[in-house]
């Protein structure tokens, strides 16, 4: 896409008293970004080195504020924007954030058409937690998917979008955003005409778009001997956790890589290290352990792993490689709530908080078996000293005549107001996946729904992430 620089001859703001400091600005430029409609690159000269302030804003979008650096060249990456909108950029003296000394324009363009369609079913804004929603998605059949992640607001728009294609099919997968860094690390699931093909299993972005790192080049195709599946992190010491399959003859298993930027390999643990590998029929594949996600802290030196297969999480010490302690129906705890379905059944992407260094809470997204019939969250307290678990939250919609079910994708999160941001990320062609939000009552207060083209397509969706933008919002302008 070619570049558009906007040059604009700019006068001081009228109605400033002679008292007010005045700032001259020269080689203004609002570059489009060609990676991304919603967004543009600000860049502007002072005749000395102030602190500059940044808002935009458009008739129907309150807008967003950025804090620049001291400095006499300035430059802002203005994000978060919608879709065929003009907005108004405003340039502040950081001192003065009353009198805006320069303005002018920026137009955003319309969506790719490989964006999926997005419904607002729900929305109460006074109880909704801050933020964007990052996540990616997989069409099936396989030939309508799109290698595309992208980020939504609260009112549902998409703000941003990242697309990323290879040589071979592929879909985008895990997405995480890094705070420290502002970044996006997203891996890559590679289809089966890539076996042969050296490619990256993940790489990591910045919000323009800009690829800046990627990881080591892999022949390999999803759930293959060398790739990664279900969960690929960035972790706070820079390296990356990740599951890999493991195959045992005809048993497929799991295995734990934490590995460094080069791939080289800084820890692992197998199941086949620690437990007795099951007998498989010839001429079968058995799917033994079925891992889907993994909590590493490598300062107390544990590693918590989920099997789906089992319904079973792992305590891991990092530094022998046992199994500490097994929580589930069968375990090594016992449950103090009376309750008629206390364990949880082919869970997704348990989130541990440690409370002390006995207790800890664990909040797993609940799949469900058949028998039950439908998926939940619910969170626990566990001791460790005791081996005593209790239910202290469980959701499963029935007060609200919201019941769902997900026999394989989903995940939940809670964040810091308290709620719960749950995925249900459907599978099967008669459900829609949606993305909700649900406060400590049990009250749904927002809900997305990705709506599928046509009854022959479906739109599935594993996780996403919700976080908030260092990104100043703005309540009046």
């Amino acid at each position: 896409m070619k570049k558009i620089y906007i040059f604009i001859f700019l006068i001081f703001v009228s109605g400033c008293s002679d008292s007010f400091e005045k700032i001259e600005i020269s080689d203004l430029k609002v570059e489009e970004n060609p990676e991304n409609v919603l967004s543009c690159m600000l860049s502007f000269k002072t005749d000395r080195s102030i602190e500059t302030v940044v808002r935009y804003f458009s008739d129907d979008h309150s807008g967003y504020e950025i804090q620049g650096a001291e400095t006499t060249d300035h430059y802002f990456f203005i994000w978060g924007m919608r879709a065929d909108s003009t907005y108004n950029i405003q340039i502040f003296s950081a001192k003065d954030l009353e009198h805006p000394v320069y303005s002018t324009t920026f137009n955003t363009g319309v969506l790719p058409g490989s964006l999926p369609a997005l419904e607002l079913t729900e929305n109460k804004p006074e109880k909704v937690s801050d933020g964007f929603v990052l996540f990616t998605y997989y069409n099936y059949p396989e030939e309508f998917s799109k290698p595309v992640a992208l980020m939504v607001d609260t009112e549902g728009e998409i703000v941003w979008y990242f697309e990323y294609y290879m040589a071979g099919f592929n879909v985008l997968g895990n997405v995480q955003f890094v705070d420290e860094t502002q970044t996006v690390m997203i891996s890559i699931s590679k289809g089966p005409n890539m076996a042969d093909i050296p490619a990256e299993e993940a790489i990591e972005i910045d919000l323009e778009g800009n690829v800046i790192w990627k990881s080591a080049e892999l022949k390999s195709v999803h759930n293959g001997p060398d790739n990664w599946h279900h969960m690929y992190r960035l972790l706070d010491d820079d390296s990356i956790v990740t599951l890999k399959p493991d195959y045992i003859g005809n048993v497929v298993s799991d295995r734990i890589l934490n590995l460094d930027r080069d791939y080289n390999i800084l820890w692992s643990w197998r199941y086949a290290d620690v437990l007795e590998v099951p007998e498989c029929p010839a001429g079968e594949i058995c799917d033994w352990t079925h891992s889907n996600h993994v909590n590493m802290f490598k300062e107390k030196k544990t590693c918590y792993i989920n099997s789906r297969n089992f319904s079973k999480y792992f305590k891991i010490d990092m530094d022998s490689g046992n199994i500490l302690w097994t929580f589930g129906k069968e375990g090594d705890f016992s449950m103090t709530s009376a309750h008629p379905d206390p364990w949880i059944e082919f869970a997704h992407a348990p989130q541990i908080t440690f409370l002390n260094d006995n207790e800890s809470e664990i909040l797993f997204y609940d799949n469900g078996s058949d028998e039950r019939g439908f998926s939940r969250i619910i969170k626990y307290r566990i001791d460790e000293e005791k081996l005593t678990s209790g239910i202290i939250f469980e959701y499963d919609g029935s007060n609200e005549n919201k019941k769902w079910s997900t026999p394989f994708w989903g995940s939940a999160k809670e964040m810091e107001n308290g709620n719960f941001f749950i995925t249900a990320g459907n599978f099967e062609f008669s459900e829609k996946s949606r993305i909700f939000e649900v406060t400590d009552k049990g009250e749904t207060v927002w809900e997305l729904v990705l709506l599928e083209p046509d009854e022959d397509v479906m739109i599935a969706l594993y996780n996403s992430w919700k976080f908030k933008p260092d990104l100043k919002k703005l309540f009046t302008r």
